[in-house]
Formats: structure tokens, C-alpha cells, sequence
């Protein structure tokens, strides 16, 4: 496996109605709002929400800006069309010499929920692991109530590998998480890498 590049030296990575960015400390309020959404928490976040402070997100949010890391890669998502941040991808825990990762996508901005932006956006994601990063296995794991994001992974080709039982208490109720996986002779056999829609804006 090649070494991963940082983030500004794969984007902007394209394909259909989204792009992909590097974080950038211009954007910050955006995402400081999206990490304050009690909504987006309960569907992303094992911990119980608690209102962050903006000084303490900011240093938070400043590292994952300029410290390059071999085991996560955080990219913002683009409107290609409108040229609006709409939410944030991530491919974290990435093993070199096991060759995977785990992956998430959050669309914050909630006028674009339900518009197929969450799919475009993990095809995208899923096409840097597989093909850039060269990863033989990406991971996903949903929460039992969250179907969007189960609903999503199933429909792109991971495989359902287990469940936690009454992992997460939520809502004063315990729920499972549930764990998927895609291989990358699935993703292959899935996905023609010169499909219509893709666009690899920089080399990798």
C-alpha cells in the first residue's frame, strides 16, 4: 500500500453533485454549528450531546486542519453546483499494513437531506479508499435506530458482519450498532472505476 498523501494533495476530488475539500478554519462556524446539532449528534456520536464552547471546538477543529495524519483522512463536502459546504466525510483508523479503514459521512446542511447527496458522497469516499488509498477492506457502523445511514451502506454493497447488542443508551432505551463491511473485490465487481460521473481533479 503507498503511503497516504495529505488531504491537500489528493482534492479536490469530484464526482456527480458533490466535491470533496480539505477542512479549512474559513468554514468553522459551519461546522461548529453541525457539531453543536443535537439531531446530527444523536445520529453520529456515541456520547450523550453537550453544548461545546467555541474556544474549545476551535482547537479541536484547528488540528484536524493542519496536522497531517497517516490513520484519518477528513475532507468537507461541496455542492459542485451551488458551491455550498454541505457536510463532512471521513475515512479514519486507516491501517497501512492491514490495508482498512472506517468510514462516515454527515450531511449537515438538512435542505440537502434526502436529495441523494449522501450516496454521491460515499461512493466518492469509497472510491478514494478503494483506489487512491488502495485499502483491501473499508468498515461502517450504524446505529440501530439511524436506517438512512444503514440503508445506505446496504446499498452500496457492505455486508452486514454483526451487531453490538444494546451498545448505545439513548432516548432512555438501549439500542444495538450494527457492523457492515465492503471488500475490495466487492467494491470492484460492483463499481466500474470509469463510470460516468467520476472526476479525479489531482493525482493521487
Amino acid at each position: 500500500m503507498s503511503t497516504p498523501l495529505p488531504v491537500q494533495q489528493v482534492t479536490p476530488l469530484t464526482r456527480d453533485r458533490v466535491r470533496f475539500m480539505p477542512l479549512r478554519m474559513d468554514n468553522i462556524h459551519t461546522h461548529f454549528r453541525w457539531n453543536n446539532d443535537a439531531e446530527l449528534n444523536r445520529l453520529d456520536s456515541e456520547l450523550p450531546y453537550e453544548e461545546e464552547s467555541f474556544g474549545t471546538f476551535k482547537a479541536r477543529f484547528e488540528r484536524l486542519c493542519t496536522e497531517s495524519s497517516r490513520s484519518h483522512r477528513h475532507f468537507e463536502i461541496h455542492d459542485r453546483v451551488e458551491e455550498e459546504l454541505i457536510g463532512v466525510a471521513y475515512a479514519t483508523q486507516i491501517s497501512e499494513h492491514n490495508r482498512h479503514a472506517l468510514v462516515g459521512i454527515t450531511i449537515g446542511e438538512r435542505a440537502y437531506w434526502g436529495q441523494g447527496y449522501g450516496k454521491e458522497s460515499l461512493r466518492l469516499l469509497l472510491e478514494y479508499c478503494f483506489e487512491a488509498l488502495e485499502l483491501h477492506r473499508v468498515s461502517a457502523e450504524t446505529f440501530e435506530y439511524n436506517t438512512t445511514w444503514r440503508d445506505l451502506v446496504k446499498g452500496l454493497g457492505f455486508q452486514k458482519e454483526g451487531t453490538a447488542r444494546d451498545y448505545l443508551y439513548r432516548d432512555e432505551e438501549y439500542w444495538d450498532k450494527e457492523l457492515f463491511g465492503l471488500l475490495e473485490h466487492e467494491y470492484e465487481s460492483r463499481f466500474d472505476s470509469t463510470s460516468e460521473g467520476r472526476s479525479r481533479e489531482a493525482t493521487v
